[in-house]
């Protein structure tokens, strides 16, 4: 019995990183694909190219520190996590209004990552609306950068 105690415990800690890199990675295809057209759309110019560049590798840090540093440390203080979540969702919607610089796609996943925690653990509303703003945020700002 004791010998399934740790395997059952391992498997727990790692369905958040496995999601957690889902998430992400998602994210961060959703960024690639819409971040070319939304800047580049029929300009060819080197500014533009560069410009874009930079964009993309800093939403790319931004995710990062978000889910390499943020996301672990407020998991860890559980009392904290539903407001967390919540804030990251706000915060991803009002990054939404600039969503050509890619900032929706890291903060909004990050929501969503730490909302399904906190869902696991039992719910919070502030945790789901912080999920919800935060899914939000990531297919508006997708859509946004598509149409124009």
């Amino acid at each position: 019995m004791t010998s399934s105690t740790p395997d059952s415990f391992e498997g727990q800690a790692a369905v958040p990183i496995q999601r957690d890199r889902s998430i992400a990675g998602i994210a961060a295809v959703l960024l690639l694909i819409g971040m070319p057209v939304g800047w580049i759309e029929g300009k060819t110019s080197t500014g533009d190219v560069i410009g874009m560049i930079v964009a993309i590798l800093i939403d790319l840090a931004v995710m990062a520190g978000l889910f390499l540093y943020l996301l672990p440390r407020e998991r860890a203080a559980t009392e904290r996590t539903a407001r967390t979540a919540l804030i990251l969702g706000i915060l991803s919607i009002l990054v939404g209004l600039v969503f050509w610089t890619g900032l929706p796609f890291g903060v909004g996943a990050a929501a969503v990552a730490l909302g399904l925690t906190v869902r696991d653990r039992g719910g919070d509303g502030k945790a789901t609306a912080g999920l919800v703003l935060g899914a939000i945020a990531v297919v508006a700002a997708f859509v946004l950068l598509l149409v124009g």
